[in-house]
């Protein structure tokens, strides 16, 4: 997918002050003490890997189309260097548990299908039982083409709501392999299924999976569910948001969300005390992150 190439934003102090302005005196009639952000405790490190010229890429797709869901989905995967790595992570709503929501057909270039099964499976209770799933199709990457999923299982949760459906979505991480280059580069995947409330923020720190030293991140890619534009939810790097803009917008189709995000490794504010942290901020809307992806590279 075009990553976008985002500057870190702060919220102008003029703003700050314009909206406590308008708030009731009840508002600060609490505890003013600070407020700790909640961690992203339930994604954990798939892919941790440093090496000569590692990158990443990720695409992904919604399968839900106004109230309905599409049987196939694809979508085109441009890769310039050799297949390391690649995973395939799906995401959906059943209303009971389900052994097929752990089994989905993987569709790759020259219409070959193949029939996959999750070796990862996560599952938090909602209306229905959410679940992300997740499995290694590193055989069936063979390079550039239409790559997608068939038979993915969401069901109805919500019957003659606007919206029966909560997500449905899968998305393709491919890390490639640059075996010409001769700076080293790390690359790690954090995978899982969190249900994020409104109001609150959460961090998913990064340094425990990271050998930072030298390095420093050059690019960030973010896949979840249940992003509804307009509600203003962020994706946040040491505290400050990667893009300024409402990123939890269904980008990749209804409710499903796959941001690549690029960083300037120059700039001071992508290091904070040693430390890595990405977080989101819910604001206005549930969200439902699956998978964190960073590289790192050289500054020398």
């Amino acid at each position: 997918m075009k990553p976008k190439n985002q500057k870190l934003f702060r919220v102008p102090g003029p703003l700050v002050c314009m909206i406590f302005c308008f708030l009731p005196l009840s508002v600060f009639a609490s505890d003013l003490s600070p407020i700790e952000n909640k961690n992203l405790i339930n994604l954990g490190g798939i892919f941790l890997e440093s090496g000569p010229g590692l990158d990443f890429t990720v695409v992904g797709k919604s399968l839900l189309v106004d109230q309905t869901i599409q049987k196939l989905s694809k979508t085109r995967v441009d890769i310039s260097f050799p297949v390391k790595k690649a995973f395939l992570i799906w995401s959906g709503e059943v209303k009971e548990h389900n052994k097929n929501a752990g089994k989905i057909h993987f569709l790759g270039p020259k219409n070959k299908e193949h029939r996959i099964t999750a070796q990862h499976l996560w599952r938090k209770n909602s209306t229905g039982i959410l679940y992300s799933a997740l499995a290694d199709v590193t055989p069936y990457v063979t390079g550039s083409g239409l790559y997608g999923v068939k038979n993915l299982a969401s069901d109805v949760v919500n019957p003659g709501g606007k919206d029966p459906y909560s997500v449905a979505g899968w998305a393709l991480v491919v890390m490639t392999e640059n075996r010409k280059s001769d700076k080293t580069h790390s690359v790690a995947f954090l995978a899982g299924l969190q249900v994020l409330k409104p109001g609150e923020i959460y961090d998913l720190p990064l340094t425990p999976y990271l050998s930072i030293g030298h390095l420093k991140p050059s690019s960030i890619g973010i896949i979840g569910g249940h992003g509804r534009a307009g509600n203003g939810s962020g994706n946040l790097f040491n505290g400050l948001a990667m893009s300024g803009q409402d990123d939890w917008d269904g980008s990749a189709g209804k409710f499903w969300d796959v941001d690549l995000f690029k960083l300037n490794p120059d700039t001071n504010s992508v290091s904070k005390r040693g430390n890595l942290t990405v977080a989101v901020d819910p604001l206005l809307q549930w969200l439902y992150p699956m998978g964190v992806i960073v590289r790192l590279q050289s500054t020398e």
